[in-house]
C-alpha cells in the first residue's frame, strides 16, 4: 500500500477503537477481532468511514482451508463412516476406522495446517487465537483426548528460516497473545536496531523499505511462510473399529458481498448457486444498508484425504448457517434442510469428488 499506508491506518484506528476493537498494522482489516459480530461491526464502520468502491472489492480476510486427517496409506484400514459438521463457527467431524488385518496396526496420523503467508496476503481474522494451534484443533480417540505434537517452522522461498527468526524473538505466526500484544510486536520490529534488520533483510522476512508511517518512519513488513502440523502415531486394533473425532475453528474468509457477486459466473459455479439462492439475496441487498451483505466463505478440504481401503461406507454431513435470516449456498447434490439453520446430507459408499466450497451471506450489524 506504499507510503500513503499511515493514513489508512488512522481509519482504522478510529473505527477500531470505536468499537473496541484491536487491529493488526500489515493487515487491512481489523485483526484482534474476538469474534464475528465485532468484526462485522469493524467492518461496517470501514464502510462508513471510507465510502468507496475500492474498500468492498479489497477489504477481505484470507481463508485457511482445512480439511481432515491424514494417515499414512494402509490397504487394511478401511472407513466405515464420517460425520462432518460444518458451520462458520466450528467444524467437527467423527470417523469410524475399521482394521481387516489380523494384527494391529500403529500409524502415523497428521492434521496439517494450511500453510499461513505472514505478509499482505495473510490477512487471517485470527483475533485471540493461540501462537501455535491457530484453529484450536483437537482430536479424541475411543473418547479419550489425545495430545498430538506438533511441528512449526517458517519457510521463504522454500528455505527454512525457523532459526533466523527465533533468534530475535519473532512468532513464527505474528501472533502475540495478550492485549496490546500485538501493537507492541511491530512497534519492536520497526525499531529493531540496524544490525538486526541487515540479517534479516539478507533473508528476505522482513523488509522496511516499501511501507512508512508517520513522518516518513520505515515500518517493518514480514514476508515468509508459516506451516504447522499435529500429528500422532494411532494404533488400530486387529479385526476391530474405532472412533477417532477431531474439531477445530475454522478461519474462512470474510468479505463484503455485493451485486458483483451474484453476478460473476465463476462465483455462481463456485457455490453452485440456485435460482431460489439468488432471489433471496437479490431481495437481501434490496433492503441492505449501502446495498452490501456480510459473506463468509468456508472451504473444507475432502480431496487430501483417502489414504484407506475403498470408499467412505457411509458419509454423513451438516452445514449450519449463522441463523435463520442468513443464506447458504453449496455445491452438495441431495443435500435438504433439516431445521431452521440445517441442512443434511448422506451417502453411502461415497467418493469425494471436490472440496467443499459454503457460502454464508446475512445481514450487516446495526451500528
Amino acid at each position: 500500500m506504499g507510503a500513503d499506508r499511515h493514513g489508512f491506518e488512522q481509519v482504522l484506528a478510529r473505527s477500531g477503537d470505536a468499537l473496541g476493537v484491536a487491529y493488526h498494522r500489515s493487515r487491512r482489516v481489523p485483526h484482534d477481532c474476538s469474534n464475528h459480530a465485532i468484526w462485522l461491526g469493524a467492518l461496517a464502520a470501514l464502510a462508513v468511514l471510507l465510502q468507496t468502491s475500492v474498500v468492498l472489492a479489497n477489504d477481505s480476510t484470507a481463508s485457511l482451508d482445512a480439511g481432515g486427517l491424514t494417515l499414512t496409506f494402509n490397504p487394511d484400514i478401511s472407513m466405515e463412516s464420517e460425520d462432518l459438521y460444518l458451520s462458520r463457527d466450528e467444524v467437527r467431524v467423527t470417523y469410524h476406522f475399521h482394521n481387516r488385518a489380523d494384527h494391529d496396526i500403529a500409524t502415523l496420523v497428521a492434521f496439517p495446517l494450511p500453510v499461513m503467508n505472514i505478509g499482505e496476503e495473510g490477512n487471517y481474522d485470527l483475533g485471540g487465537r493461540d501462537p501455535v494451534n491457530v484453529m484450536d484443533f483437537q482430536v479424541t480417540a475411543e473418547g479419550k483426548q489425545v495430545e498430538p505434537s506438533v511441528e512449526i517452522k517458517a519457510t521463504r522461498f522454500g528455505v527454512d528460516v525457523t532459526d533466523i527468526l527465533k533468534r530475535y524473538d519473532i512468532p513464527l505466526t505474528m501472533l502475540a497473545p495478550g492485549e496490546g500484544a500485538g501493537s507492541a510486536l511491530n512497534t519492536r520490529l520497526d525499531d529493531l536496531p540496524q544490525d538486526a534488520r541487515q540479517e534479516l533483510e539478507r533473508y528476505g522476512v522482513i523488509d522496511w523499505n516499501t511501507t512508512f508511517g508517520a513522518e516518513n518512519k520505515p515500518l517493518a513488513n514480514t514476508h515468509w511462510d508459516t506451516h504447522i502440523t499435529f500429528y500422532w502415531f494411532q494404533t488400530f486394533p486387529a479385526g476391530s473399529t474405532i472412533e477417532v473425532t477431531h474439531r477445530y475453528k475454522p478461519v474462512p474468509r470474510r468479505f463484503f458481498f455485493a451485486k458483483d457477486d451474484l453476478a460473476t459466473p465463476e462465483t455462481r459455479t463456485l457455490f453452485c448457486m440456485d435460482q431460489d439462492f439468488i432471489s433471496a439475496a437479490q431481495a437481501a441487498l434490496k433492503q441492505a444498508s449501502q446495498d452490501i451483505l456480510a459473506g463468509t466463505e468456508l472451504k473444507y478440504v475432502l480431496t487430501t484425504a483417502g489414504n484407506w481401503l475403498g470408499p467412505i461406507q457411509k458419509f454423513r454431513l451438516t452445514v449450519e448457517k449463522p441463523s435463520d435470516k442468513a443464506l447458504v449456498s453449496l455445491c452438495a447434490k441431495g443435500i435438504k434442510r433439516a431445521g431452521p439453520t440445517t441442512f443434511t446430507l448422506a451417502e453411502d459408499d461415497y467418493v469425494p469428488a471436490g472440496d467443499l466450497n459454503v457460502l454464508f451471506v446475512e445481514p450487516m450489524p446495526n451500528l
